[in-house]
């Protein structure tokens, strides 16, 4: 997000706290209410956060997987969905396959897809400049590993 901030135009105490509350209550159905939901009990017993904010936060948590029609809640989107190409975000993604009894060759499959949806649908061009380099990569070394089958 931070990155995405420096070329982008934001709330940076909106925006950051939306990222850090995102995904609270990720297990849940319909997790992005449930998160927004959470994050407004939890912000309103911070006296330090200005109370004037939760609202513009709990949207852009709503929205995170919605339709985002403000650049505020594409710019979540996009940080959040650049997270998917690290190598922390490759293990989490084939651990979540394993528990789905996907084969190696069928994770890596799903994953190249998911990451191929994924940088299609960032809104921003910043941040499909920042993500290029890894979005390749990631590629890469998920079709090397089916190349081993």
């Amino acid at each position: 997000m931070n990155l995405l901030l420096q070329s982008e135009k934001g709330n940076k105490l909106v925006l950051l706290t939306a990222a850090l509350l995102h995904d609270i209550k990720r297990d849940e159905k319909q997790h992005e209410v449930a998160s927004a939901q959470s994050a407004e009990q939890l912000l309103q017993t911070i006296s330090e956060f200005p109370s004037i904010l939760i609202p513009e936060v709990c949207r852009i948590i709503t929205h995170h997987e919605r339709e985002q029609l403000k650049p505020d809640e594409q710019l979540l989107y996009d940080a959040d969905k650049m997270d998917a190409f690290n190598e922390l975000a490759v293990v989490r993604s084939f651990m979540m396959y394993a528990r789905e009894g996907l084969t190696l060759e069928g994770a890596c499959r799903k994953y190249l897809i998911l990451i191929d949806t994924f940088y299609k649908s960032l809104h921003s061009k910043v941040a499909k400049n920042l993500i290029n380099k890894k979005y390749i990569q990631t590629r890469l070394f998920a079709k090397k590993l089916i190349s081993y089958y």
